[in-house]
């Protein structure tokens, strides 16, 4: 079976670093994007894309070698550039999950108000009569990569459930709850994904609604803000 040569693809040597691979990779997926050159650059864009998931992980990338070389019927000479202290991980087309709870220390209104606001939807209790649907506004910032070529941002949100040890009571028998604190539900995370087109701009404004997470009292207004 043939391999593909993910090299010959995006145009640099076998021996190139990673930087060159990821530089070669920026260059031609902004250029082949199929929103800036039409939809017939798809198949070719998704192909620059496969090959730097692959060039990018150098144990994906020692793996590929491998099976080139095999397709090959020869070997071929690779000489890996020595890199002094631990070998440099991939630069991922995907960010790392961002937690409401965790990675924001400023907010208004503040996080024991949201807290309490998710909570109700949950347990339906000390709910104001004024109470109407409001937004949370996050600022978040994205790389300069995830701005040009796009990709998805992963929100995990706090959610409520019954506390298996009381089974929502609050109480086991005659003594409380410790698993809940006597609250009869636990915290979670849940996540919504909120899906970039490339080429979005420092300032761009998005809404997640999170009533499939089964909360009806809030949704999130996203502002991007694009770091150098």
């Amino acid at each position: 079976m043939e391999t593909r040569d993910y090299y010959v693809l995006l145009g640099v040597d076998p021996a190139t670093t990673a930087r060159g691979i990821r530089d070669a990779y920026r260059h031609l997926a902004l250029r082949y994007h199929p929103d800036r050159a039409g939809p017939q650059s798809t198949r070719f864009f998704q192909d620059v894309v496969d090959a730097y998931r692959v060039l990018s992980d150098p144990q994906r990338r020692a793996s590929y070698d491998d099976g080139l070389r095999h397709a090959r019927g020869q070997p071929i000479a690779i000489h890996r550039p020595v890199v002094a202290g631990p070998v440099p991980q991939a630069e991922p087309l995907v960010p790392e999950p961002i937690s409401l709870r965790r990675d924001f220390e400023a907010r208004e209104p503040p996080l024991e108000e949201v807290l309490a606001r998710i909570l109700r939807n949950f347990t339906g209790r000390r709910v104001p009569k004024s109470e109407r649907l409001d937004a949370l506004n996050l600022d978040i910032g994205i790389s300069p990569d995830l701005a040009a070529f796009g990709g998805v941002l992963e929100l995990r949100v706090p959610v409520f459930y019954p506390c298996p040890e009381c089974h929502g009571d609050g109480h086991d028998g005659l003594y409380p709850c410790l698993a809940c604190d006597q609250t009869g539900m636990i915290e979670e995370e849940e996540a919504v994904q909120l899906r970039l087109e490339p080429l979005v701009r420092d300032g761009d404004t998005f809404e997640l609604p999170l009533r499939g997470l089964g909360i009806h009292n809030l949704y999130l207004r996203v502002r991007l803000r694009v770091q150098h």
